[in-house]
């Protein structure tokens, strides 16, 4: 049997090594359109900051280690064609064309940046961030430049503030929202703001890029409100699922271009799967499809479809959306849903917003830990967690993360077993001291 997979990065990678170990004799081709594979991008931001300044670390394969462990790994191969039918995938390569036959397919072909229509994108001073290239370039732009522009306020935006105010550089940062980090309720895009703001970033919400002009120095940032001079710009206004060769196949795709898929990976041709940011997942607790194009769901979903595809029943329905992120002095890390997303999906929840501790005060240092929940509002099943704080709170939505995925109670959860020392939480943890304070409408 033969399975190909379309990238070679996260998703696309675990794929190929679990796959080859659980199927030792099957014959797995790997088609990567760029000359790297198996990188951990995540890392990119804190290189381009300079906190990690070896590159190589973010290297977890390489090409040479595949191959050696028994998988076919082509690079500069990109796929521009899929028959269903035949069961072929074509596409250019350096020789010019290839055209492979496959028994199963799995697609982990990733997302890019989107990149807003602009009258000049100078190479030199405009930059996105995605690849190890894309933040060797970002970093030598950053140590070079004095005033840096950043183009929205999700995510990937806010490392590159937080990477641009570590290096001392003058940030300015726009978002077409109301609100920066808008994954996170209301609450919590305050504490960014104010965050960024102790931190001297100049920041301009709820206003929508236009264009940039070239001038001698820099760039000419123009918005719908202002113009704004820079040396470099960075665009992070979000990704989009590299899935254009799939535009003239039965292959069925979400809205965005992410490709549908079932829990486990299956799309609605036989024997073709997908996996990773090319790829939608089921939310755990609303049961629809979401695009979370995360590094946790695309290793998770590579490992489990491995597992299906030697005949394992792996399905993957434990998508929360978890995300942690560092601003500045803040910690913020989420997980479940928002009370804004409960909104959206009209459910009738309850939601608390606590303030307390990470550990006693009689021990040094404590410092205060937010957190939101968000619980069924009949039975006090908790659906989400949002935690902010100086130290000690990302980690902390692990524990959430459990509770909700074993579909916990708060009150059963403000009572299990935590461990307790004052270096490290009060009798009451902060996260059980939230749970405590929900409560259930009466019925």
């Amino acid at each position: 049997m033969t399975t190909i997979i379309i990238g070679g990065v996260a998703a696309g990678m675990s794929v190929a090594a679990k796959l080859k170990r659980e199927q030792p004799k099957e014959t797995i081709i790997v088609l990567e359109m760029t000359d790297t594979i198996s990188y951990g991008a995540c890392g990119l931001p804190y290189y381009v900051s300079t906190e990690n300044p070896d590159r190589t670390k973010m290297n977890i394969r390489s090409v040479q280690q595949m191959i050696d462990s028994g998988i076919d790994v082509r690079i500069f191969h990109e796929v521009k064609h899929v028959d269903t039918h035949k069961k072929i995938v074509s596409g250019t390569n350096k020789d010019g064309s290839f055209s492979l036959q496959y028994d199963r397919l799995v697609i982990a072909s990733g997302a890019s940046p989107i990149v807003p229509k602009m009258s000049s994108k100078p190479i030199d001073k405009v930059f996105t961030l995605k690849t190890l290239d894309d933040g060797e370039r970002l970093k030598q732009a950053y140590l070079k430049a004095k005033r840096i522009g950043i183009i929205g306020g999700g995510y990937i935006g806010l490392e590159l503030v937080e990477a641009a105010v570590h290096l001392k550089k003058d940030v300015i940062l726009f978002e077409k929202a109301t609100r920066l980090m808008n994954a996170f309720d209301p609450e919590f895009s305050t504490m960014v703001y104010d965050e960024l703001v102790r931190n001297k970033v100049e920041i301009y919400t709820d206003e929508s890029f236009i264009d940039i002009k070239e001038t001698q120095d820099g760039l000419t940032i123009i918005t719908d409100k202002r113009e704004v001079d820079v040396d470099i710009l960075v665009l992070s206004l979000g990704i989009r699922p590299n899935t254009s060769f799939l535009k003239d196949t039965d292959i069925e795709l979400a809205s965005n271009g992410a490709v549908l898929v079932d829990t486990y990976m299956k799309t609605n041709v036989e024997n073709v799967y997908a996996a990773g940011d090319c790829s939608v997942v089921t939310h755990m607790i609303t049961g629809e499809h979401r695009y979370l194009p995360l590094g946790t769901n695309a290793n998770k979903q590579g490992r489990n479809a491995a597992e299906i595809i030697a005949g394992e029943d792996s399905p993957y329905p434990y998508a929360l959306g978890s995300a942690m992120i560092r601003v500045c002095g803040l910690e913020f890390a989420k997980t479940g849903i928002s009370e804004q997303e409960a909104n959206a999906a009209n459910m009738d929840v309850v939601t608390t917003f606590v303030t307390s501790h990470d550990h006693p005060r009689y021990y040094p240092n404590a410092t205060d830990v937010h957190i939101k929940l968000v619980a069924d509002a009949t039975t006090g099943v908790l659906l989400g967690a949002q935690l902010a704080g100086e130290k000690n709170a990302a980690l902390r939505s692990h524990a959430y993360s459990v509770a909700i995925s074993a579909k916990m109670s708060a009150k059963m959860y403000a009572n299990i077993d935590l461990g307790y020392a004052p270096p490290f939480a009060t009798t009451y943890d902060v996260t059980q001291i939230a749970a405590q304070t929900i409560k259930t409408k009466k019925v």
